[in-house]
Formats: structure tokens, C-alpha cells, sequence
């Protein structure tokens, strides 16, 4: 691996450790580039090589989760849409387990709720492209996505680990036996 790709990954784990650290102190929304910049023990100059301001860097977040569900849809291709949706909901809740702390600080932020919005609607999306939705099914998904995202975010919010699954399962069910 060349050292200038090396280091500009190790200059964007400092940064975001960083943002996360500084998260557990105060909001978003007071976290200056400057804090973050004293926290990572780094140069301006790193900071805007890799994101426009503080708010870009949370969306990054947001973005990186996205992508790993559009790219753990794509893999899992020949899933019928029931399987696949459920599949897609148990590898959600891998991933926010596996950053459980990370991800309960972002969501408690006061502009990330578009997240919830862009996921579901990216994961939609990406559903319609590969199983040619009709209206209905498609209305039937915005609820039950859009359900599943808010309960995400009270899970997150609450720090309700055991009872997602639970609500999963639940979702499961529901979609399994209504779409």
C-alpha cells in the first residue's frame, strides 16, 4: 500500500475519532473545525484535504453507512424481495452493533435526521431497480423501511440493544406475510 494513501486513511481515522470524542462533550453543531483539528493533534490543512467543514464530516458518516448497505444489497442480488429485505434489516442492525457506541452519538446529533430519510429512501431505490416495485408494494415498503428507521433511532437513542431484534423479527413477520 503506497504511504500517501496510508496516510491520508490514518488522517481520516484521527479526524474521526476525533469528531466521535468531541461528540461525547457537546453537539454538532458547536464542534468547530478547530476543536477537531486540537483533538486529532493535526493540520487545517489535513482536515480540508479530506472534508469541506464539521458538517460534511458527519454526513460522511451517514454516507459510509449508506454505502455499506447499497453494496451489501448488490451482493446479495438473488434474494427474492423478502428475503433480501430481511437480510437487509439483520446486516442494519450488524453494523450498528458492530459501532454500537459511534452510531448512538451520531444519533443523538441535532441535523441527522435525514439520515433516516436518505437510507430509506436509498435502500428503496436500490429494491425498485432490482425487483421493478410496483406502486403498492413500494408504498408498503416506505412504511414498513420507515418504520424500522424510527425505531432505529429510538433504539439508538435509548440504548435498547436486546430489543431491536426483537422488533426485527417483528418487521420480519410483518413483511413477510403482507408484501
Amino acid at each position: 500500500m503506497r504511504t500517501e494513501y496510508r496516510n491520508a486513511t490514518r488522517s481520516k481515522l484521527l479526524i474521526k475519532k476525533a469528531f466521535i470524542d468531541l461528540l461525547k462533550e457537546k453537539p454538532a453543531s458547536k464542534v468547530t473545525v478547530t476543536d477537531i483539528v486540537h483533538e486529532a493533534n493535526i493540520s487545517r490543512g489535513t482536515f480540508y484535504a479530506h472534508y469541506l467543514d464539521t458538517k460534511d464530516l458527519l454526513e460522511s458518516f451517514q454516507r459510509e453507512f449508506i454505502e455499506q448497505i447499497l453494496y451489501f444489497t448488490r451482493k446479495n442480488h438473488k434474494l427474492t424481495l423478502v428475503e433480501q429485505l430481511n437480510t437487509l434489516l439483520m446486516k442494519i442492525l450488524d453494523i450498528l452493533k458492530n459501532d454500537y457506541e459511534t452510531y448512538c452519538i451520531l444519533s443523538n446529533q441535532d441535523f441527522t435526521f435525514e439520515f433516516y430519510n436518505e437510507m430509506r429512501d436509498a435502500m428503496i431505490q436500490e429494491l425498485q431497480q432490482e425487483f421493478s416495485l410496483s406502486p403498492e408494494t413500494k408504498r408498503r415498503l416506505h412504511i414498513f423501511i420507515g418504520g424500522f428507521m424510527m425505531l432505529l433511532r429510538e433504539w439508538l437513542q435509548k440504548g435498547n440493544f436486546e430489543s431491536m431484534d426483537e422488533y426485527a423479527q417483528t418487521l420480519s413477520t410483518l413483511i413477510t406475510e403482507n408484501l
